[in-house]
């Protein structure tokens, strides 16, 4: 019986919270009426009505019908008599629920706000949804004669603008304090002295609109407010843009009650504010998307640039435990020949150290590198760089009748460089070339030489088609590549490699394929 009573109990407790705010919001927004019903340019508290069934079910339908019927009895005093009253809280209360309910198919499950296309749902369903139930509302009420002074399409546009801005601006607000990520947006936001600057500025700028200073039509003048929503929503992205909203539709309300004589209808007003609103809901939302699209561009690459340097670590490490395995059969042989009494025994111990040392330390450098982003710049001879790189390439280059060949100019200084990421840019260079050699035979030919004062550049050429003049800088774009299986994304890190240290990665246009790499060189002593 206690499992029972506990949906009913839970559903007493949400009605008990949702009626007084609802009527409390009637009653704050009953301003300027239009007709015996009294119809407000601004309703927020059908956002509340909505929001709670959104997030809790229609089946609270019963009680928002209620609260309406109480609501109009407390503000409004039921002008058409309680008959007209029922059937306009019966109509309010399943125009709102269908609302809800298709919202409900429409949105994620917490019903968040997350994308331009969930804000574009939520924003059509409202608009329509408003207009629909205003078209039945006002019409019950003009068939009952009870409208007969304003006509049919005053009532019902006011109706409509008055349902669609409160929502419009009041439900954003109410998802983002239900959804524990936008709430902590939300308050994050109120600790930001800028957030304290930027609202100050948009308060200022609704006195301005509203001041004598420009006259008795503000909406002329409505335009200064956006200088400030662009700031708040490109800085606070959608949750800024919910505030500011809030705080420009408390500013109009409160502005259009001052005795300055303002002619500019409420209704015209509303609609300013529901542009206001639609434009600074989609810009901070976008400006959300932006920068989710961003960081999961930035972790693409940091997965991207692991598996590109996989393959140099798969190298860096494969050599000591190939040395270490000879070295140690070595080793057995020797004590097994001997007795344990040779003496080459302790040199081949100790190179099996070296080679222990030199895995351990690539796999910490790859630890480093991942975890902090940083590199371990270290003297590198040209001569060092190459031999990795012939190695690395035949292994690229595999049983392919491809030759590769390397040479040097005399006196060139060493590089200061983290060989690991430099002999990955060399062999992710290498690959693109084998690619676009094929399973023909070929060539491809590096050679190292002087470029200007304190330069190295490494020319990377091959026997295969060239790149097209007008196609080179595309090659470095991101997800360019013209491999079946390729990201486009192995350039794009080479690229970013060289510029990190302080050189450059340009391709070169011709009949065959050809890549300069630049690097800086530093004098060391040997």
């Amino acid at each position: 019986m206690r499992t029972a009573m506990r949906p009913a109990a839970r559903y007493l407790r949400d009605a008990a919270v949702f009626a007084p705010c609802y009527v409390a919001l009637d009653w704050a927004s009953y301003i300027d009426p239009v007709g015996p019903f009294n119809i407000t340019p601004w309703n927020p508290q059908p956002a509340v009505a909505i929001v709670w069934m959104l997030l809790g079910g229609v089946h609270h339908a019963p009680a928002v019908m209620a609260t309406i019927v109480v609501a109009d009895l407390l503000v409004r005093g039921a002008p058409g008599g309680i008959g007209i009253t029922l059937a306009g809280a019966l109509i309010l209360a399943s125009g709102y629920a269908a609302i809800a309910a298709a919202l409900r198919a429409l949105l994620p499950a917490d019903a968040a706000l997350r994308t331009t296309r969930q804000l574009t749902q939520f924003a059509t369903w409202v608009l329509a949804g408003c207009a629909a139930v205003g078209l039945v509302f006002v019409g019950v009420l003009h068939g009952a004669g009870l409208l007969a002074a304003d006509g049919f399409a005053r009532p019902w546009l006011q109706f409509w603008i008055g349902d669609a801005v409160g929502i419009l601006v009041t439900a954003p607000l109410l998802l983002a304090a239900a959804d524990a990520a936008r709430r902590r947006a939300l308050l994050e936001l109120a600790r930001r002295p800028e957030s304290l600057l930027q609202a100050a500025v948009l308060v200022a700028a609704l006195w301005l609109v509203f001041s004598d200073a420009l006259g008795n039509d503000p909406s002329r003048h409505f335009y200064l407010l956006f200088a400030p929503l662009i700031w708040i929503a490109t800085r606070a992205g959608f949750s800024g843009a919910v505030a500011a909203a809030a705080i420009v539709q408390i500013g109009v309300v409160l502005g259009m009650q001052t005795e300055r004589g303002i002619t500019v209808p409420p209704v015209e007003f509303q609609a300013l504010v529901a542009a206001f609103t639609l434009t600074g809901l989609y810009l901070g939302m976008m400006v959300e998307e932006r920068e989710r699209a961003a960081e999961g561009l930035r972790q693409t690459l940091r997965l991207a640039a692991a598996g590109e340097m996989a393959g140099a670590i798969a190298h860096e490490v494969n050599q000591p435990l190939t040395a270490l395995t000879n070295y140690g059969r070595a080793a057995r042989q020797l004590i097994d020949g001997a007795g344990g009494a040779d003496p080459r025994l302790p040199e081949v111990i100790a190179k099996m150290l070296a080679e222990a040392d030199r895995a351990s330390d690539v796999v910490r450098r790859l630890r480093d590198l991942f975890r902090e982003g940083t590199t371990r710049l270290e003297p590198a001879r040209i001569e060092d760089l190459l031999d990795a790189a012939t190695r690395v390439g035949m292994q690229v280059v595999g049983p392919r009748p491809i030759v590769l060949a390397t040479s040097a100019e005399p006196g060139l200084a060493a590089l200061y460089v983290d060989r690991l990421q430099i002999e990955m840019v060399l062999r992710n260079l290498i690959a693109n070339a084998v690619e676009a050699i094929g399973d023909k035979p070929g060539r491809i030919f590096i050679e190292a030489r002087h470029h200007g004062a304190g330069q190295v550049r490494f020319v990377i050429a091959d026997s295969g088609p060239g790149v097209p003049r007008d196609a080179g800088p595309r090659l470095f774009e991101p997800f360019r590549s013209g491999k079946p299986t390729g990201m486009g994304l192995g350039l794009a890190i080479s690229r970013a490699i060289a510029e990190a240290h302080g050189g450059t990665l340009d391709s070169q246009g011709g009949a065959h394929g050809e890549f300069h790499l630049t690097l800086p060189s530093v004098a060391v002593e040997d």
